[in-house]
């Protein structure tokens, strides 16, 4: 376990340049397993995920080679017939558990070869029920332990049709969709209930168009992909994480000066890349410039209304800065959040309660009440990267926090404390512990 205190801060109008999203890596990768030919992205992020993901394609056959610390080029798979059983560990990557496993759907083999996905005692807690209920209805063979991992698989996909349950989690979907552009016959997805996170299936849509794959929405429920489709390798540059971007911009907002987010996602179909929205209602001003966003404080924060459930992934930034605004803050239709790294409605609470914020939540809304009254003291990142960053913010108003478990970084962001110190935090490993 590594703690790290935030010592003190002494943030300046800074400009700051982000790695790739992990977003849109996570679904190049895969897709360009299933591509002919060789693919190349730039502006990779080197963290836990991406580099498990990377990993995962390459136990099943495709060609994986670093050309520097940021590119890396994918020579698709040439052979799904297995010709033995193969394990995959997606370690605490949900999206990777989701994505992987629809994919190994792909395979088959005459001699009974099967291949196993697994991960960290966080991922086996995390629900794959409607990942296994939708392959089997479109022929693949799937054991699992009651839907959860390990997931013991052996295709083909045949194709056809079947039902998803989307409320969970929309990479359930994705994965699916990426996995049908290879099935034996077209396939129609139906799905059963409201979809949680549409924006990351607009991703999921963009990526495959962009690798030359064609995906019919028939309705808002209902989706056709024509089997056996040909994806041919792309080159891509990475654009930078909008998610990642937001803890600069709360950053600037609680130093009470100004930020410039360099070569900004503003075409992003991800919901959070409309974050600076959010804060612009609560009194910042935001400007954009070419293809920069500047956020800058003008007056004290104030509390809102919004409904995030097409951002979930910003929710920890948003909450950390309310602590410190003027009046109520309510964050709305986020009960997908408990399905994250962590249960993300009660532990997000309850380490801001720590710290002496004015918290409640129920099973989809949180409301916090900005206060005075805030101490620095110890906050558990509760082993979840977006709660470990976010929480940190705080410490700009609150010299002396600690964050427990300040690694979890390193799935999405392993960089980050070097990026905070650059922007002049001061954060050290803290050696004193209860």
């Amino acid at each position: 376990m590594t703690d790290r205190i935030v010592t003190s801060s002494n943030v300046k109008p800074f400009e700051v340049t982000l790695p790739g999203s992990k977003y849109l890596a996570n679904r190049y990768i895969v897709l360009a397993a299933i591509s002919h030919g060789t693919t190349q992205l730039t502006n990779v992020p080197a963290n836990d995920d991406i580099k498990a993901a990377l990993q995962a394609i390459s136990t099943l056959g495709a060609e994986v080679q670093w050309i520097d610390e940021s590119s890396v080029n994918i020579k698709s798979i040439e052979n799904f017939e297995l010709s033995n059983d193969l394990i995959i560990d997606c370690h605490d990557s949900g999206t990777l558990a989701r994505f992987i496993t629809a994919l190994t759907g792909l395979f088959y083999s005459p001699s009974g070869y099967s291949i196993t996905i697994t991960g960290s005692a966080q991922m086996r807690s995390r629900p794959m029920k409607e990942s296994v209920e939708s392959l089997e209805s479109l022929g693949v063979n799937v054991t699992s332990d009651n839907g959860y991992l390990p997931i013991k698989l052996s295709g083909p996909i045949a194709g056809g049709s079947c039902e998803l349950d989307a409320s969970r989690s929309s990479q359930f979907l994705s994965g699916l969709l990426i996995a049908c552009l290879r099935a034996e016959k077209d396939t129609l997805i139906h799905l059963n209930s409201d979809l949680v996170s549409e924006s990351y299936v607009e991703l999921t849509l963009r990526a495959i168009e962009l690798f030359g794959g064609e995906i019919k929405r028939i309705n808002c429920r209902e989706f056709f992909i024509p089997g056996q489709q040909s994806l041919a390798a792309q080159e891509i540059q990475v654009a930078g994480d909008v998610v990642s971007s937001s803890y600069f911009m709360g950053a600037a907002l609680l130093a009470e000066t100004s930020c410039t987010i360099k070569h900004y996602h503003f075409d992003s179909p991800q919901g959070e890349s409309k974050f600076p929205q959010v804060l612009e209602k609560m009194g910042a001003k935001v400007y954009l410039k070419h293809d920069d966003l500047t956020v800058e404080y003008d007056k004290p924060l104030q509390g809102v209304e919004v409904d995030m459930g097409n951002m979930p992934d910003v929710v920890p930034t948003l909450a950390a800065l309310a602590c410190f605004a003027e009046g109520e803050t309510r964050i709305t239709n986020i009960g997908h959040l408990a399905f994250k790294e962590s249960n993300r409605i009660v532990d997000l609470c309850e380490q801001l309660r720590k710290l002496g914020a004015d918290c409640e939540y129920d099973e989809s809304s949180i409301t916090i009440r900005g206060t005075n009254e805030l101490n620095a003291g110890r906050a558990s990142s509760c082993h979840d990267h977006r709660l470990a960053m976010s929480l940190a913010l705080m410490g700009i108003k609150l010299p002396g926090l600690v964050i427990e478990h300040s690694e979890a970084v390193a799935k999405s962001f392993p960089d980050y404390w070097q990026y905070l110190e650059q922007i002049g935090m001061v954060i050290e490993p803290n050696l004193i512990s209860n």
